[in-house]
């Protein structure tokens, strides 16, 4: 497919396997492209029922001792649904917290390195460290989906070894 030079011209779809231009119907200022799905070895969808998902929330205000050897498990969660937001907030600053989303490690990161990259008190990224980098924060752009669980993990990155407490809110798919 060629790019467009000038984009002000108009398009034309054309349905090679019918030999005709395809479709559209009128929503009122709007032009919308019909689509016709067979069924098959595809599955078609609606992901914007307001009940296919449920809030869940954990809070553990009592905290988590960790060590230097070995992630210590702070949440995990066995299901499907979606993660909204990661709280972990350590007495101090020397540990590191690890996410896996599916059994796959997707972020491991220090608090130090949050630091040394700008990212302390960085509210308008994706992960930050706040409060003297004591705290970690996770809360993606758009939320990050899993199909069988996730699991936060924490580890002490060297002494004083800190205590850590979590907050995690994500969406339960509901069957």
């Amino acid at each position: 497919m060629a790019d467009i030079g000038d984009l002000t011209q108009n398009v034309s779809l054309h349905n090679d396997s019918t030999d005709a231009a395809v479709t559209t119907t009128t929503d009122g200022a709007k032009e919308l492209l019909d689509v016709n799905v067979e069924t098959g070895n595809i599955s078609v969808t609606s992901d914007d029922s307001p009940t296919k998902y449920q809030l869940q929330s954990d809070f553990d205000a009592t905290g988590v001792a960790l060590n230097t050897s070995t992630d210590t498990t702070i949440y995990t969660y066995s299901g499907d649904g979606v993660l909204d937001f990661v709280a972990v907030t350590g007495g101090n600053s020397n540990f590191e917290v690890t996410l896996k989303m599916d059994g796959t490690e997707r972020i491991r990161i220090t608090m130090a390195e949050l630091a040394a990259i700008g990212l302390s008190n960085a509210t308008n990224v994706e992960v930050w460290a706040e409060t003297a980098n004591k705290n970690f924060r996770y809360h993606p752009h758009s939320p990050l989906g899993f199909a069988t669980s996730f699991t936060i993990l924490a580890k002490a990155t060297g002494a004083p070894i800190p205590t850590v407490t979590h907050l995690v809110l994500f969406r339960e798919k509901v069957a």
